[in-house]
């Protein structure tokens, strides 16, 4: 009879450190997964916040906080990612078993079942800002980029006519129905064969980001410019 309790009793134990510490964490592991792949960052911590523990296991989480570093959503890198969530319900069993059929965004959706609450927030600084626009503007060579609260502004080389042209752009981000748009508002092209040419609004209205780019129906909520970064944020 002793042995049998001691049996249950070990039993018992292991089922609670199961539920409270092995298998939350297995949880959390799985969703840092599906960040990366939607962020493509290469450092992910990821909090995960229920009382009991164990609500993890049917999918109920209080809050969750996460941060992605070096992360990329379309096009754009951001310095930093951050993931603040409220009474989230996940679907556990599409997390430990995916459905073969789904893409990744699809699934994303279907692992969310529900939230209170839901924001991503991103920083793009003028380094990450240059090596978008670099990957963007064929030929563009040497791009300096200065970001400040009233705009956001971009020097740089660029071959015209054979010709090694001096450029420099000038505009502002803006936000118009969930998508990030730059608006140039000023364009100058300088070299000995285009003296000087002021273009202004030459390149009008560009599209940086949609929220179609965007995991778990998030949608970009604001764009804020600052002194050396832009922050971005999204929510659900």
């Amino acid at each position: 009879m002793k042995k049998f309790l001691a049996a249950i009793l070990i039993l018992v134990v292991v089922i609670a450190v199961a539920s409270e510490i092995i298998l939350p964490r297995v949880v959390t592991n799985l969703l840092k997964e599906q960040i990366v792949k939607a962020t493509h960052a290469q450092e992910v911590e990821l909090i995960l916040d229920a009382t009991p523990n164990a609500k993890i296991l049917i999918g109920d989480v209080d809050k969750i906080y996460g941060t992605a570093s070096r992360s990329k959503i379309g096009d754009v890198p951001f310095e930093a990612l951050t993931l603040d969530a409220e009474k989230i319900s996940v679907d556990i069993s599409e997390i430990i078993s995916p459905t073969p059929s789904l893409n990744d965004n699809q699934r994303a959706d279907k692992i969310l079942k529900s939230a209170g609450r839901i924001e991503l927030s991103g920083i793009v600084t003028e380094e990450g800002l240059r090596d978008f626009i670099e990957h963007k503007v064929d030929k563009l060579d040497k791009a300096q980029i200065k970001i400040t609260e009233n705009e956001a502004s971009a020097s740089g080389q660029i071959k015209v006519l054979g010709k090694t042209a001096d450029v420099d752009i000038a505009g502002n981000f803006f936000l118009d129905d969930g998508n990030i748009y730059f608006r140039a508002t000023r364009l100058d092209i300088r070299n000995t064969l285009v003296r000087n040419v002021q273009i202004d609004r030459y390149l009008g209205e560009v599209k940086i980001l949609e929220s179609s780019q965007l995991p778990i129906g998030l949608k970009f909520s604001s764009v804020q410019m600052r002194d050396g970064d832009v922050l971005i944020t999204a929510t659900r």
